[in-house]
């Protein structure tokens, strides 16, 4: 049975607006879907309201220093979560988070991944009083927004194999050992089990990718950093964005990452394949409102950016994607 640390985190069902009734003065920094579905429930509306969307240091700060001293709640994705945190951190006020889909562990990580120059930076130190789970809430979402959450998950498949690589051409910063990779494994295989959960919604389904979420945020802060789980599958979506101007679904993106990089690992692609399809994780283009083109720029684009970024080394820094064929790249993904 997995057992997960971290977070003081409370799971239920339409558990939302009571919290926020009960909790007294608090700004509120969301999303317009999330907040629109629970509103109406809540009479202790918030001081503010402020949309998430900007991630750069300076507007972060800004807002920090703008905002009301009480009770910090974030509701939503992975930006609100992220804003959240920044605005708690660098306030030292009162935190909870609420996610509104489990596409992201940014609820249970303590930096935020701010957007600077072009890139993502990690900084920061929340620390938050509760992670509130609300599976109507998740319910309440598009399901594609749920079945996504496996990818900040699956990316262990593709990470810990890149930080093996790295130790094997000496250039590993974190002291890869060959009991590292058990980490992943266990994540991968929990992952494995409770993937047709997952797609049906069920709690249970729902409460253990939650745990797994909740288990690698308390492991990147004591390990200091998340190599385990964060490698070229990131590398890529960290690309896609940079190519594109734009995102989609952080864990479609990065299931997308995972599924090409470990074909080109020779890393048990089956596997990865077999929990997607379980989880009914979208993975085609076409589903995605990717196109073609955009797919394989952002591909061939991986090498050079990973390399002007100073990524961690990995597969995304070896791999010249000019020099594969348009149906091999794309046969990782159309299936």
């Amino acid at each position: 049975m997995f057992k997960a640390n971290g977070s003081n985190v409370k799971y239920g069902s339409n558990i939302c607006a009571d919290y926020l009734n009960n909790l007294g003065e608090y700004i509120l920094i969301t999303h317009k879907e999330p907040w629109d579905l629970i509103k109406a429930d809540v009479s202790n509306q918030p001081k503010l309201i402020v949309e998430a969307k900007e991630l750069s240091k300076k507007y972060l700060d800004d807002l920090a220093h703008d905002v009301p001293g009480v009770h910090v709640v974030g509701l939503g994705g992975g930006s609100a979560m992220d804003t959240a945190k920044w605005v708690h951190w660098r306030r030292d006020l009162p935190l909870t988070l609420i996610p509104s889909i489990p596409s992201v562990d940014a609820c249970f990580t303590r930096m935020s991944a701010l957007r600077e120059q072009g890139g993502v930076i990690y900084d920061g130190d929340a620390i938050p009083d509760l992670v509130l789970v609300d599976f109507e809430l998740f319910r309440s979402a598009p399901t594609s927004m749920v079945t996504s959450g496996i990818g900040d998950v699956l990316a262990c498949h593709t990470a810990w194999f890149d930080w093996q690589f790295a130790h094997q051409q000496g250039k590993d910063e974190f002291g890869w050992t060959p009991e590292d990779p058990q980490i992943s494994h266990r994540y991968l295989a929990e992952l494995a089990d409770c993937a047709p959960g997952v797609k049906a919604q069920t709690d249970d389904g729902l409460r253990r990718l939650m745990e797994l979420h909740r288990d690698i945020g308390w492991r990147c802060h004591e390990m200091k950093h998340a190599r385990f789980e964060e490698g070229s599958e990131h590398f890529f979506a960290y690309t896609f964005e940079e190519v594109t101007g734009r995102t989609i679904a952080h864990g479609e993106l990065v299931t997308l990452g995972v599924l090409l990089m470990s074909k080109f690992q020779g890393n048990n692609f089956e596997d990865v394949q077999e929990i997607v399809k379980n989880a009914g994780t979208r993975h085609r283009l076409e589903d995605l409102k990717v196109s073609v083109q955009e797919f394989l720029a952002s591909v061939r684009r991986t090498q050079s950016f990973s390399i002007e970024q100073n990524h961690w080394f990995s597969y995304a820094q070896t791999i010249d994607f000019s020099k594969v064929s348009d149906e091999a790249i794309l046969e990782c993904v159309n299936w």
